[in-house]
């Protein structure tokens, strides 16, 4: 048996800043931590609980975001704030905060993940190609997920990379990430993960495409904003082929009829944000004109779910911790079918901690409507 010490999980509910750090704290000790890593509610005083978690953790490295539901060990949730702690026993972490996203350069970025991998490649204690991770944190109203995962991409090499974007509630006003010993707007984070443990990094969905076209005729990729489907305006041609009046579409119903492009065998999402006054459509990811989309067909969340858990017990063994950034608009399919129960019990049954995310990131892909994350198993001997 190995002696090395394992992943701790915890959470608290409590509103308070102060009580709810020291819960976290206090659940999440260990004398060896190498990070942690948490993901709370927008609900919290942020500046508050700032300063009461590094009252409570000191120098211990502190990452996290805001999201838009958190998954505790006691399943799924809101107003609380849950997370992990990663022991140095089987854990080298490095991490690095990118700011002013909407100012991205690629040459100070690249500069930045150089200086940040060297001191990675330093810290390791396995070999750093077969034995590493990346896990993201993206501000997830920035509109740069994709210029990010590029220059990521380009410096990771063969490093996967998993991770979300923060959210805020539905409130698409405010969405933050963590790093060191405040909440930043418009950053993200990279943390880099070595680790003795077996892992499996996973992204996956429910949804296949159904045999129709909605052909992206006007946009604007900046913003990511559609103008016209099939020469319509897009909403209106939006609601025809779902089969919803149009002063019936919501948030509820782009995660009941979702919209993507097929590539070859798989359908990424493009994720619907909201009707425009000009009946435009505004999307979560990267949309540009000419693009060719499809509505999707709905398979059994719940046994999707169950399999994808199973399948990743079976790679990397009994799981001691799943991150898991869960699409809300997954969340709001939950909610609609109210299964939330047997959802909540799936993730605390395989030790799933994480968030509800206004996007996911897979490799050099910013992707919506997916369950991802990294399933960690129990330390070698």
């Amino acid at each position: 048996m190995s002696n090395a010490s394992p992943i701790l999980r915890h959470y608290s509910q409590s509103r308070d800043p102060v009580e709810a750090a020291r819960e976290l704290f206090d659940g999440l000790y260990q004398e060896d931590m190498e990070s942690v890593i948490f993901f709370c509610s927008v609900e919290y005083d942020l500046p508050a609980l700032a300063r009461a978690l590094k009252n409570q953790f000191g120098d211990i490295m502190l990452i996290g975001c805001t999201t838009a539901g958190e998954i505790t060990p006691l399943g799924t949730g809101k107003g609380s704030i849950t997370g992990f702690s990663l022991p140095k026993s089987s854990f080298a972490v490095e991490a690095a905060l990118i700011e002013n996203l909407h100012h991205f350069s690629f040459s100070d970025t690249k500069i930045l993940l150089s200086e940040v991998m060297q001191a990675f490649r330093s810290k390791a204690f396995m070999p750093v190609e077969s034995h590493s991770f990346a896990f993201s944190l993206l501000d997830g109203l920035s509109i740069r997920e994709e210029l990010v995962l590029k220059s990521l991409s380009d410096s990771l090499g063969d490093i996967p990379l998993v991770g979300g974007s923060a959210g805020d509630d539905l409130f698409f006003k405010d969405t933050h990430v963590f790093f060191g010993d405040r909440f930043y707007r418009n950053a993200a984070v990279i943390i880099l993960v070595n680790t003795s443990c077996p892992f499996e990094v996973f992204s996956t969905h429910h949804l296949t495409p159904e045999d129709n076209k909605l052909v992206v005729t006007a946009a604007d990729a900046a913003a990511r904003i559609v103008h016209e489907l099939n020469a319509e305006p897009a909403a209106l041609e939006y609601a025809q082929a779902v089969g919803v009046p149009l002063d019936e579409l919501s948030l509820t119903t782009f995660a009941l009829y979702p919209i993507g492009v097929k590539l070859h065998d798989q359908f990424h999402i493009r994720a619907v944000q909201r009707v425009n006054d000009d009946l435009s459509l505004t999307l979560f990811c990267a949309i540009d004109e000419g693009v060719v989309l499809s509505t999707g067909r709905r398979g059994d969340i719940v046994e999707h779910l169950r399999t994808t858990l199973e399948y990743l017990k079976k790679q990397v063994g009994s799981p001691q911790l799943i991150i898991g950034c869960e699409c809300i608009f997954r969340q709001l399919e939950i909610d609609e079918l109210q299964i939330h129960t047997v959802i909540s019990g799936l993730l605390r049954e395989f030790n799933v901690i994480g968030f509800y995310t206004y996007g996911e990131q897979f490799n050099a892909q910013h992707v919506n409507q997916t369950f991802s994350g990294v399933a960690i198993g129990m330390p070698q001997a």
